[in-house]
Order: structure tokens, then C-alpha cells, then sequence
């Protein structure tokens, strides 16, 4: 095992495009205190020629929109084309629209599981932004993630029906096996608004653990906003939660870099404690983990407490971040040799950053979809058959997105 060392020296970002640079540099709104370093990463990225549709691209790709704007507003010294102006202040616009929708939204849900005495944590979103920024608009989201125990879950499941929300796929034409498997491997459940736009995702535990794992506790602090009560974590948990979520997507967002850059930059958090509480539920890898790409992204110290635990992190963590980070396309299965490679990579790297997971389960989640019960109905005695049938069902299901896409474009 490699020594992370070798990924964290060197000038790294000079090999990027100066479009991509500059989207490091406005994915998070740096503190007073690192405003300075902010404006100059942003400056010298201009400076050596930036490629504006690009940058747009990759806006769009990390979902940076209302912080890449307030960001580039901040830097002076500056000049933007002025239809790359219009058309960044129209993603932001969208950006805070969409914010507005998700608080309304989520205040309903909590009033809900509220009345009916169903406790809920709100994840990330809009929340988040107002926790971090101060302004719940700066933070894009695609949804609402909502966690609750999971004695809880079918209670909420229900509040949830009752409320104009509709989950995604149903379970009840599912096998015991079928059944079984999702349980242990579907940590969320998907809603969807039945009367206004809006998606959820309904959260039994994290996307680390699995139904095998230990339940270890969070310390929540009761909270109220708009007189919804709810829970919320301390600064510590919510560190580890951050760098738990990035770490389970191997950091294909910047913006999720940008989350726990901004906790770090304003001294909000001891790292030395977020490391031992890091280690109670099994994350410490991706706290270190995120820790080096802090360094590598923005050129953030590593708190002397942790820097010779974050040097001996296996490098191969670190790379396999960074070759997600820097993609610029979204995260996509390819279908045939490179498909299976990125497959075989992603069960390494989930073994490698949580090695209390038991193989069995890492192995099931990366050979196995639960999108693949609704291609094909296969008995509990054939349930083995959904491993090598996986390529071909993700093919035949793509293969119709796209038919289905091509007949609504010539239709449009």
C-alpha cells in the first residue's frame, strides 16, 4: 500500500485547464479570513486564459451555480464576457428559486412527522447552506434528504403519502429475496411530489452503513426553525457526515469539498476530534481522505493534530477522488470492458475506505441493482442469475431512455 504522500506533492493543479481551476476556486465561499487566497486562485486562473464554456460545463457538473457566481462577484480584478455574465446570474437565479421550493417543501415535511411524533434530521440542502453561508440559496440541490430511525421508517413512509408525496418504486411485488436485498443495500427511499415539483429522499441510515452494521449514536441538538422542531447535529458529526457522503461518491462534486472546506477555514471544528469520532463509525479513511483533497483543492493546511495519520492514507483512496473530481463528465457505467474495470475499481476503493464493511455486502451492491428487479422478475431460486445478467439489463434499460428520448426530441 502506497503512501498518499506522493499525490498531495507537487504543483497539481497546473495540469488542469484553467476552466477547471477556476471552478475549484469558486466552489465554496471562503471566510474573511481566506478571502484573500480565494481571490487570488480565482485571479490566476483568469489570468492564464479561461475557456468560458467550459467553465459552464463544469458549473453546471459540480452544481456551483449560486457559489461560483457570488464568488466571481467578490474577486476583483476580474472581466467576464458578458454572456457568460447572463448566463451564470440566470443558473444562480434558478439556483435560489429551486432553494425556495425545497424550504417550502421541507417545512411541510417536518410539520408532518412533527404532528404525527416521528423524529427527523434534515441532510445537507438547504439547511446546510443556511448552517454554513448564512443564505439557504448559495447551495444547490437536486432534492430533500430527510433521515429518521428506522423504527420509524414505514410511520414516515406513510406521513409521507398522506402529504402528496409518492415513493418512486414500490416493494410490494417484490420477493422475499427481492426484499431482503434492498433492505440491506437501499439506505433511502425515493419520493416524488405529486402535486408541485419536488424529489425526496427518505433516509433509514447512511450510505456507509449497512443493515449488518452496528447503530452507533449521534449527538443531535434539538433544533427549531419556522417553528418546525427537528434534529440536527453537532459541528463534529456533522464533519464526519460531510466527508462519510463525498467519501461514498469518491468526491465526484466539488461542491462537497467546498462544505467541509468551509467548516476547516472558519476554525469551527477541531480535527483531532472529528478523527476520533471518525473512527467510532468507521470513517476515519474518508475524513483523511478528505482531508488531503482539502490540501490538493485549495490549498488548505493540514491541522498538525492529524498530518502524519492523513500521510500514511493508502494513495490509492486519494487517486481514485481525484480521477472523479477531474472528470469532466458525470458519473456514468460504461457497458462492456471499461464498464466492468470501473466496477471492479469501485469495489476496491469501497473496500479499501471502509474496511468494517463486510465484502459480501460491497460485493452485492456493486454486481447487483434493485433497478434490475423492475427490468426482470426472477425467482428467489434464480436470484443469482441478476449478477451476470447485470450489464445486459443496464444496457436494454438505457437502450429505451434513449429511444424514448429520441422519440420526444423529434416529437418536440
Amino acid at each position: 500500500m502506497k503512501s498518499a504522500t506522493a499525490a498531495m506533492t507537487g504543483n497539481w493543479l497546473s495540469q488542469f485547464s484553467p476552466a477547471f481551476r477556476l471552478l475549484l476556486a469558486t466552489s465554496w465561499l471562503a471566510p474573511e479570513t481566506w478571502r484573500l487566497r480565494q481571490d487570488e486562485a480565482i485571479q490566476e486562473a483568469c489570468a492564464a486564459g479561461v475557456d468560458w464554456s467550459e467553465y459552464v460545463r463544469l458549473v453546471e457538473r459540480h452544481r456551483t451555480s449560486a457559489l461560483s457566481w457570488t464568488a466571481l462577484k467578490c474577486a476583483p480584478g476580474i472581466t467576464i464576457p458578458v454572456e457568460t455574465v447572463k448566463n451564470l446570474k440566470r443558473r444562480s437565479d434558478a439556483c435560489r428559486i429551486k432553494a425556495a421550493i425545497h424550504l417550502q417543501l421541507l417545512m411541510e415535511v417536518l410539520k408532518a412527522f412533527q404532528k404525527a411524533g416521528i423524529s427527523a434530521m434534515p441532510l445537507k440542502g438547504p439547511l446546510l447552506s443556511l448552517e454554513l453561508y448564512g443564505d439557504s440559496g448559495l447551495r444547490e440541490s437536486k432534492d430533500l434528504d430527510v433521515l429518521v430511525p428506522d423504527v420509524d421508517f414505514a410511520a414516515a413512509r406513510r406521513c409521507l403519502g398522506e402529504i402528496g408525496w409518492r415513493a418512486k418504486t414500490g416493494d410490494s411485488h417484490l420477493s422475499p429475496r427481492q426484499s431482503e436485498f434492498r433492505l440491506r443495500h437501499e439506505h433511502h427511499v425515493s419520493f416524488a411530489h405529486t402535486g408541485r415539483w419536488g424529489e425526496l429522499e427518505l433516509h433509514r441510515r447512511h450510505r456507509w452503513e449497512s443493515s449488518d452494521s452496528p447503530e452507533l449514536p449521534t449527538a443531535s441538538i434539538r433544533s427549531q426553525w419556522q417553528g418546525c422542531d427537528y434534529e440536527a447535529m453537532s459541528v463534529v458529526d456533522l464533519t464526519v457526515d460531510l466527508c462519510g457522503h463525498g467519501g461514498s461518491h469518491a468526491w465526484f462534486r466539488a461542491k462537497w469539498l467546498g462544505d467541509v472546506a468551509r467548516i476547516f477555514a472558519e476554525g469551527r471544528v477541531d480535527a483531532g476530534a472529528v478523527l476520533e469520532k471518525a473512527r467510532s463509525s468507521g470513517q476515519e479513511r474518508a475524513f483523511l481522505q478528505c482531508v488531503a483533497l482539502l490540501r490538493l483543492a485549495y490549498m488548505l493546511p493540514v491541522p498538525e493534530a492529524i498530518d502524519r495519520e492523513v500521510l500514511t492514507l493508502d494513495s490509492f483512496l486519494v487517486e481514485r477522488a481525484v480521477e472523479k473530481l477531474t472528470d469532466p463528465a458525470e458519473p456514468h457505467w460504461e457497458p462492456g470492458v471499461k464498464g466492468v474495470r470501473d466496477r471492479l475499481l469501485t469495489a476496491m476503493y469501497e473496500c479499501r475506505l471502509w474496511p468494517r464493511k463486510s465484502r459480501r455486502a460491497i460485493f452485492e451492491g456493486v454486481a447487483i441493482s434493485p433497478a434490475d428487479f423492475e427490468s426482470i422478475r426472477l425467482s428467489d431460486r434464480l436470484f443469482w442469475l441478476y449478477v451476470p445478467l447485470r450489464l445486459i439489463l443496464w444496457v436494454w434499460r438505457h437502450r429505451r431512455a434513449w429511444r424514448r428520448e429520441a422519440v420526444l426530441t423529434d416529437v418536440g
